[in-house]
């Protein structure tokens, strides 16, 4: 496997600093040379102290909070799709018997220095480092993982109403987007697209049934657009338009479980 260095830097922050929630395309080290505080990955909260590193996967939301100042090695790298799993997510602990500030000081100097092909380099240092994670970090078990699936279905029947990012769902549950969206249909016979607009539609279609409310409102508060969006869809999915369902009264509607 073959990692891509997107960024590297090292910086000093004041104490009660903060860095608030933001994400990146591609996996974030940081590293704690000096200093104390907490962050927040994903669903987690963590605590950190000097001789941690924190690891986030791509797209996953995290921010940090500091109480003490601190120095710090931040190096963000890619993997490619053919990545076999996912690396974990969280603060860890360094080896004191091996610790990875070697390797980052290395990954710095060469940075700095810029000799020739200093990116080709840069490429196999971030690639040695993930090996180095894949070592002695533990792998989540397929409960873990079958969990975090669940938790992003979940998710989506109870926010189907609102705009759902599917690379940052994808991303907590451990997966690439393509590979989430395989393992999805496998699961539910949906994409997961799909399956939120037949969720929108559903209590749509509810909502036509059972009250008076305007075509536009069941639009918007069904996660849809506009009401042109809403009708477009649910024409092409039920064959007939929203007034027409409830003239009819029917009860045909997309569910899934």
């Amino acid at each position: 496997m073959e990692a891509v260095l997107e960024f590297l830097f090292r910086v000093d922050r004041r104490a009660e600093e903060t860095i608030p929630f933001h994400r990146h395309r591609c996996y974030e080290l940081v590293y704690y040379v000096a200093g104390e505080g907490a962050t927040r990955i994903g669903r987690r909260e963590w605590s950190f102290r000097a001789g941690d590193f924190a690891l986030a996967r791509p797209h996953t939301l995290h921010d940090e909070r500091r109480t003490a100042a601190s120095d710090v090695v931040c190096v963000g790298f890619a993997l490619p799709e053919s990545a076999a799993a996912p690396l974990p997510e969280g603060v860890f602990r360094d080896d004191a018997a091996e610790p990875l500030l070697p390797h980052l000081k290395r990954m710095l100097a060469e940075l700095q220095e810029r000799r020739p092909r200093f990116g080709r380099m840069l490429d196999l240092l971030a690639s040695q480092l993930v090996v180095e994670l894949e070592r002695r970090l533990p792998a989540e078990t397929p409960l873990e993982a079958d969990d975090a699936f669940h938790y992003t279905l979940n998710y989506m029947n109870e926010h189907f109403s609102q705009k759902i990012d599917f690379a940052s769902l994808s991303a907590l549950a451990g997966y690439s987007y393509d590979r989430y969206r395989h393992l999805f249909k496998d699961r539910t016979g949906l994409s997961p697209v799909q399956y939120v607009t037949d969720r929108r539609l559903e209590h749509a279609c509810k909502l036509l049934r059972r009250t008076g409310i305007s075509v536009s409102a069941i639009a918007l508060e069904c996660g849809f657009s506009n009401d042109a969006q809403f009708c477009s869809v649910f024409k092409r999915e039920l064959r007939m338009t929203p007034r027409q369902y409830r003239e009819r009264g029917l009860e045909g509607a997309p569910s899934h479980t």
